[in-house]
């Protein structure tokens, strides 16, 4: 006698809510042969920054380009050196390295975030900046890293895409 599989991930039932408005917005995008910017990307990109609360929101292929994208624009490169999570998926990091700098990790607290309390032993003469990672649907204890940021100088940036609308 075989053992019934219990399904892991059912993408199926959990989109299903869903199917009808994904169809139509495929529909829409077919229809107009805009597959990069377009009406679709601009109207996607005002309704996150409304759900974010800001002015503006730019739409990009993935997240290591967004992050790497941020550190150019923040001047960050070679001989530089960037506190990430140690527990982050590797496009963090390879953001980082993309943009010629070091990673230079930093353990969790209980929430998987960065812990703040150890961020303080990774700063050095050369950190630039910290990535706060919101992972799991929890943000990072941002007043803490805000005030290590300010106390040291240093550039923060957010990495939201596990946890898009997560408040502490």
């Amino acid at each position: 006698m075989s053992a019934a599989a219990i399904p892991f991930l059912d993408l199926k039932a959990s989109n299903a809510q869903y199917r009808e408005a994904l169809l139509q917005a495929c529909e829409r995008v077919i229809d107009s042969g805009w597959y990069v910017l377009g009406r679709e990307v601009q109207a996607f990109e005002q309704a996150f920054a409304d759900y974010c609360g800001v002015k503006h929101a730019i739409g990009v292929s993935n997240g290591l380009d967004a992050l790497h994208l941020i550190l150019r624009a923040m001047d960050i490169g070679i001989g530089d050196e960037v506190i990430v999570p140690s527990n982050t998926y590797i496009a963090t990091w390879l953001a980082v390295t993309q943009a010629g700098a070091r990673p230079v990790p930093v353990e969790p607290n209980d929430t998987y975030n960065l812990d703040p309390q150890r961020i303080v032993a990774a700063i050095t003469p050369r950190t630039k900046a910290i990535i706060a990672v919101h992972l799991y649907g929890q943000p990072a204890d941002m007043t803490a890293i805000m005030r290590l940021a300010e106390q040291h100088g240093l550039k923060v940036i957010e990495d939201a895409a596990q946890a898009h609308g997560a408040l502490d």
